[in-house]
């Protein structure tokens, strides 16, 4: 019954096939295309005490993700998915295709797991509107982003519904230790949670899918060296064009990272590289601001 595709072709049949891209949109909105941007552009223009715990928040529950997949193996739905991407124009072959064409497995829901993650910690630190407004925009995105993976044919309701909890409880864990270290040293916060995720990748290297697990564990590493021993400045940037360039300059050299990861599956390489995005993610607000420095002070010596 929990894995049964009729389910599955059930309640896609509830939506005309030109939905699916409608869903494709709200599936992405838990993908990593959107936690990880969303997470680090907070991060380097926000309040960074604030937002390097939710650095290494994320990190976990990718790394509770990958375990999981790992640890239970289940393959995803014997459903087609409502639109074929090879019948739409490239542009939206392209947006669509990421969304139904998947080599993972299928329990829990990666997607589930990350929009809850990602939801959750907007409403929780989002100054926009009242924190009951949030809570309700992020259960509703929530929804729908666990609702698209059913639609779109590659989750079962199961994967989403477990998906969705263990999240939670997840994220009930790592907020209780950010609160309770937090009340004593708040700088030691993120270090303590960058330690955890570390722990869990290393569980999901060991159960789950090996790369990822690698990856994930070297990028837990390079953030807590980094915030730890070389704790970049607590001013967030300003929005600005020198320092969008470097932010944009920062992303690329990330998305070159990730690149260097699709290709080669040397256990050594996507750790070491996943220290490199730990490294750049963390550090680049504290690089950026001393090489801004002396021009800033020789601006104040002219004046």
């Amino acid at each position: 019954m929990w894995f049964d595709p009729a389910t599955v072709e059930a309640v896609s049949e509830l939506f005309p096939e030109w939905a699916a891209l409608l869903f494709a949109l709200l599936s992405h909105l838990g993908s990593v295309w959107f936690v990880a941007p969303t997470v680090v552009l907070a991060y380097w223009f926000g309040d960074r005490e604030r937002f390097a715990p939710w650095l290494a928040i994320a990190m976990g529950g990718y790394a509770v993700m990958v375990g999981s997949k790992g640890f239970f193996a289940t393959p995803r739905p014997d459903v087609p998915p409502p639109l074929s991407p090879a019948a739409l124009p490239i542009g939206l072959e392209q947006f669509y295709a990421p969304a139904v064409e998947l080599t993972t497995t299928s329990f829990p829901s990666g997607h589930a797991i990350a929009g809850t993650i990602i939801w959750t910690m907007l409403a929780l630190e989002s100054p926009v509107g009242t924190r009951r407004q949030r809570a309700l925009v992020a259960a509703v995105m929530i929804a729908l982003v666990s609702l698209s993976r059913v639609v779109l044919g590659v989750h079962f309701p199961i994967d989403v519904i477990v998906g969705v909890a263990v999240a939670l409880g997840y994220l009930a864990l790592m907020l209780t230790v950010r609160s309770w270290i937090g009340a004593r040293d708040p700088h030691r916060v993120a270090s303590a949670l960058f330690a955890i995720a570390g722990v869990i990748a290393l569980l999901a290297l060991l159960t789950g899918n090996r790369v990822d697990g690698a990856a994930l564990l070297g990028g837990s590493v390079g953030a807590l060296i980094v915030w730890q021993y070389a704790t970049p400045p607590q001013t967030p940037w300003p929005v600005t064009t020198g320092v969008l360039l470097r932010a944009a300059a920062g992303v690329t050299a990330l998305a070159l990272l990730a690149l260097v990861l699709m290709v080669l599956e040397s256990l050594l390489v996507w750790f070491v590289v996943g220290v490199a995005g730990g490294v750049t993610v963390v550090g680049l607000p504290r690089l950026v601001t001393e090489q801004a420095s002396p021009r800033s002070q020789v601006g104040a010596i002219e004046q």
